[in-house]
């Protein structure tokens, strides 16, 4: 059971309690934790702002009176409770020292199996290497005694003599590492491990050169410096009066701005009382070296170019913000940040900026007070714009929300806090928990994080001079509003863009160039623009984006939509899809209408193809594809259609006719992989062990949704792992004390991903199966590593026309033609996509010749890649010999000839054939370009490549010490593939196992003893043996041979096996 609770600061913490700790009165503790004797362990969620929740943080509860927390706020607000924390808690925490909430629940800790502590100084080292410093822990984890440790966290301890009186000790002992869980209790099973982690000091260098002292107030003055002949105007005493205060006013300084959600830092204002759209927040260093006062007021703009001659300037108010807390803004103390609603209204809705941009900034002159009022020096510094005394207001139409509902107390709580608004404007109105704007979901997510109005008349007030109300049109007519100075009216619906409030740039869902798809969004971005700026296009823009499924085909329109500031109407065509094409096209023609109406917007149709195809199958329905084109053709400019499908070809000719533009999404390179796992698992526990690096490599072929179910399957397998370990515990306890993934379970889930994709035709996978697997056979690894590394090793051959992509191994049956074709493309850090020649017939015509090229489709996708085709003499026999009627293998021959051909445009895929009658196959398969390397994959006749296969086999066997693999060989008959060696070593492993059972019957031995094999078990196997390859046919392999050979140097390839 959790309870909502609010969080103090408490000046006063006891200092006998570790500074982590929390205290809770004694008449909350009994209600909140009825059976709880001792002080709980609770885990808290501090809330965060927009309704997010961080990770649970484990901590000890401890009771506490009303007269030691004397002094510490009011009551709590109702249904919360309240707990007091240190100053330190607060601050290692990022939480307000007044105003944070989060919910709190009872569990019971995890005992940890090892703790890693690194010491960030010398003396903090020495002193926990001492003996004080074990014993005072052995002290703390004794019974009774609750020590709790923290991945991340400085290991706090309570007050022991022991320990010393020096708390800044403490401060230096981080907890590297935790395990099994990220969070628990310390117990003295506890494996503590001590590693430094000092700074190496480095060596004093020589001093920097004095440079001459120029001393300038701001940025500001910078542009002063220059007109006095290098010195600073403040080496004269004389220009320090009135005038030179108007002098700063007017010149311009530069400021480099980020865009991004202030809102983050400012959860801890008590009723939002800062306006977050009309500020532009700055670092305390940012301010002292710009020269300004803590929310004095400036004119900001961004500089005119080409494009845009006329800037429009924005009066805005500078603020100071701790950005300590935020590692996703770069150079947090040269960037100023301002919001995206600011950025939108400022540069008329231009698309918002990736990287930082500089600004213009001038102090803001207000305008004189009234004949015979006071005037004050400071009056431009704490002078404010006006209050407007009416503001008519309108809704944009959004399809996140309904525009015709009443939202007046959102409203009245938005203009609590003095607003700045100028005409034009669009508003964004945060939304919290609102009953209209609720996902249907039992957490009440927030549907639309905002509300959108547009300023449609702005009213100054009426004592205000006619030449001020002139200066301040000039300025914008920037005036505040507020519910005490402003009369607010709400006028009819209207259209028209609206900024991205949900800007993480640290997101993948929600950046504006999501990683591994920025060169998509910025396609589709440069393509939409010059339809929304220019009026001379006479036609609305179309786009046909098509990429595999789950290749981040909506995210990546999403993405585009929020950079040009569109609304976006998602439109799966499954809903579309009616029993009658009247109705699939009555519902189709309700979509565009209801797209029109929220112009500006992108239409995303998802899935297409399931749109144009009729219930019962068979071609594209006839009157729903011309509905299609009708209104694709008649769209407004304003309203962007964008259609995803999976595969061009799905749709008619007519149909992909109909867009103007078409986007190509491939499957992802393997630094796009990295860069897609990097940013998915930022919030996620990740061992020491897991190399992303790798896991790119191992996933090729794989798309953002294959990469995102990755990740959730290696935290499931986590999760089960964890359950094993620490059985008897609730999975929601164990997921509260924080899980990490480690490389076994990311290993685990590739390889039940890999299973459940693996379909008639395979899936591309990364094998398993190292040289060492591989008994002799060295002349054969030799001449296919020439063919398939030497290309990935040198590409600059490649130019030389040395790029050979096909290999055929022939020989008898068993001898290890798979197996070599595993190694080669594990060893060359290669997919390997294995394919039987039957796998790829179908009954259906022309589904055959699509199989083959899914294949090739997936190994280019997959690159670098090699395609393995076993049994490739039933898939490419010679053509005209077939008995069939409709001349399907003719057709399969054709088409595997084609894609062999098109190998040489593709750079990473290799074939690999294996047949045992090459005799059989289609002559051109064999010409040079295709399959031009023939090796012959023969049986190992002497000793000692039959021992090097036997111990190969044997690698995974666990042998009786008596047994001589050489006696053994030399047992064996003299021509034996790898399979009868195989066989061989199974037959004695089943003699053992029978062997072991008649001991175990007699008592003679345990269960809990290994099976070795012995001599005796061989001997056993070697009995009944007998070759799979006789010599007859090893003759006509051999002949085979002979004669590919002689048609190699220049006879004709006409044989017979």
């Amino acid at each position: 059971m959790s309870a909502q609770v609010e969080l103090c600061c408490l000046e006063s913490f006891p200092p006998q309690l570790s500074p982590l700790d929390v205290l809770i009165l004694k008449s909350d503790l009994g209600s909140v934790f009825h059976n709880d004797t001792d002080p709980p362990t609770v885990v808290l969620s501090p809330q965060r702002p927009h309704g997010a929740e961080s990770p649970g943080i484990l901590l000890r509860v401890h009771p506490t009176t009303e007269e030691e927390t004397a002094g510490c706020g009011g009551p709590a607000s109702p249904g919360r409770v309240r707990l007091f924390a240190s100053r330190l808690f607060m601050r290692l925490r990022g939480l307000q020292r007044v105003g944070s909430t989060g919910t709190v629940r009872a569990l019971e800790p995890v005992s940890l199996d090892r703790v890693v502590l690194g010491a960030r100084s010398r003396q903090s080292l020495r002193w926990a290497a001492g003996e004080r410093f074990t014993g005072g822990l052995l002290e703390l984890c004794r019974p009774g005694q609750w020590l709790l440790a923290r991945q991340g966290d400085p290991l706090l301890l309570p007050r022991h003599p022991l320990l010393g009186e020096d708390p800044g000790q403490q401060l230096e002992l981080l907890v590297l590492d935790c395990s099994p869980v990220t969070q628990g209790r310390i117990t003295a099973d506890t494996s503590l491990v001590l590693t430094d982690c000092c700074d190496p000091t480095d060596p004093p260098g020589p001093a920097p050169p004095c440079r001459p002292l120029r001393l300038c107030v701001s940025d500001f003055a910078h542009y002063a410096d220059g007109l006095g002949g290098g010195r600073s105007l403040l080496d004269n005493r004389n220009s320090l009066g009135s005038g030179f205060s108007g002098v700063l006013q007017a010149l311009e300084g530069r400021l480099e701005v980020q865009v991004g959600d202030p809102r983050q830092w400012l959860g801890g204002q008590p009723g939002g009382a800062v306006d977050a759209d009309g500020c532009v927040f700055v670092s305390k260093q940012l301010l002292l070296r710009l020269g300004l006062f803590n929310r004095e007021w400036v004119r900001l703009w961004r500089p005119g170019g080409a494009s845009r001659p006329d800037p429009r300037e924005r009066l805005v108010s500078v603020l100071v913000l701790d950005f300590t807390q935020s590692p996703d803004l770069q150079n947090r103390n040269e960037l100023g940040l301002v919001s995206p609603t600011l950025w939108f209204n400022m540069t008329d809705g231009d698309e918002l900026p990736e990287r930082s941009c500089t600004l213009r900034m001038k102090r803001w002159k207000p305008s004189p007070p009234a004949p015979g009022g006071p005037r004050s020096d400071s009056f431009c510094r704490s002078a404010s714009p006006p209050f407007a005394s009416e503001l008519h207001i309108q809704p944009v139409a959004s399809p996140l929300y309904n525009n015709l509902s009443c939202y007046d107390d959102l409203l009245s709580e938005h203009f609590s806090t003095p607003r700045l608004v100028s005409l034009g404007d669009i508003l964004t109105v945060p939304v919290e928990n609102h009953p209209d704007l609720l996902e249907n979901s039992s957490e009440g997510i927030n549907r639309c994080p905002v509300l959108f109005f547009r300023v449609q008349k702005v009213c100054p007030s009426a004592q205000r001079q006619p030449e001020v109300e002139e200066e301040e049109e000039e300025e914008g007519g920037a005036h505040l509003a507020d519910r005490l100075h402003t009369s607010l009216y709400m006028r009819p619906s209207t259209n028209s863009a609206v900024p991205c409030c949900s800007v993480d740039a640290a997101s993948l869902w929600s950046s504006l160039s999501p990683p591994g798809l920025n060169r998509t969004v910025d396609q589709l971005s440069s393509i939409i623009l010059p339809h929304l700026q220019h009026s001379s296009c006479l036609s609305g823009c179309t786009v046909l984006l098509h990429g595999p499924a789950g290749s981040g085909k909506v995210t990546a329109a999403s993405a585009a939509s929020r950079r040009l500031n569109l609304h976006l109407v998602k439109v799966d065509c499954v809903s579309v899809c009616a029993d009658s094409p009247a109705a699939s096209e009555v519902k189709l023609s309700s979509i565009f209408q209801r797209a029109g109406a929220l112009q500006p917007c992108v239409l995303l149709l998802r899935n297409l193809q399931l749109l144009l195809r009729p219930r019962g199958g068979g071609e594209e329905d006839g009157r729903v594809t011309a509905a299609l084109c009708q209104l694709l053709s008649a769209a407004p400019r304003s309203v962007v259609v964008v259609a995803t499908v999976c595969r061009p070809r799905d749709l008619s000719a007519g149909v992909v006719a109909a867009f103007l533009h078409q986007v190509a999404l491939e499957s992802p390179t393997e630094e796009q992989r990295r860069s897609m796992l990097v940013n998915l698992s930022r919030d996620l526990h990740l061992g020491r062990d897991v190399n992303l690096e790798r896991l790119s490599k191992l996933t090729a072929g794989f798309v953002l949704g294959d990469l995102s179910a990755l990740l959730v399957q290696a935290g499931r397998s986590a999760c089960r792992r964890l359950i094993r370990t620490c059985g008897g515990r609730q999975e929601e306890d164990l997921c509260s004390s924080g899980v990490t993934i480690l490389n076994q379970d990311f290993t685990t889930a590739l390889e039940t991903l890999q299973d459940a994709q693996s379909k008639a035709i395979g899936a591309p996978k990364v094998p398993d199966v190292r040289w060492d697997d591989v008994g002799g056979l060295q002349q054969v690894k030799k001449e296919i590593l020439d063919t398939v590394q030497l290309p990935l090793q040198r590409p600059e051959l490649l130019v030389l026309g040395l790029n050979r992509t096909g290999v055929l191994l022939y020989g008898p049956p068993g001898t290890g033609k798979t197996l070599l074709a595993k190694a080669v493309a594990t060893e060359c850090s290669m997919t390997f996509l294995s394919v039987k020649g039957p796998e790829l017939i179908n009954m259906y015509v022309g589904q055959s010749e699509e199989n083959i090229r899914e294949v090739f489709s997936r190994a280019r996708s997959a690159a670098p890649c090699v395609v393995f085709f076993d049994e490739l003499d039933s898939l490419a026999p010679s053509r005209g010999r077939s008995g069939d009627s409709g001349g399907v293998m003719d057709r399969v021959v054709s088409q595997l000839l084609a894609e062999l051909d098109a190998l040489h445009s593709s750079v990473g895929v290799f074939v690999i054939g294996a047949t045992n009658r090459p005799d059989l196959l289609d002559q051109s398969l064999l010409r040079p370009g295709r399959f031009d390397k023939l090796v012959y994959v023969g049986i190992n006749e002497d000793r000692v490549s039959q021992l090097q296969v036997l111990q190969a086999i044997l690698r995974k066997f666990q042998l009786d010490s008596a047994v001589d693999l050489r006696e053994v060989v030399d047992r064996c008959p003299a021509h034996l593939t790898g399979a009868d060696l195989y066989a061989l070593c199974s037959d004695a492993m089943t003699a053992a196992i029978k062997r072991k059972i008649a001991l175990i019957d007699a008592g003679l031995d345990s269960e809990d003893s290994p099976v070795l094999i012995s001599a005796e078990d061989f001997s056993a196997a070697l009995e009944n043996f007998r070759p799979s390859v006789s010599e007859q046919e090893l003759l006509r392999y051999r002949n085979l041979q002979q004669k590919l050979r002689d048609s190699d140097d220049g006879g004709s390839k006409n044989f017979n096996f």
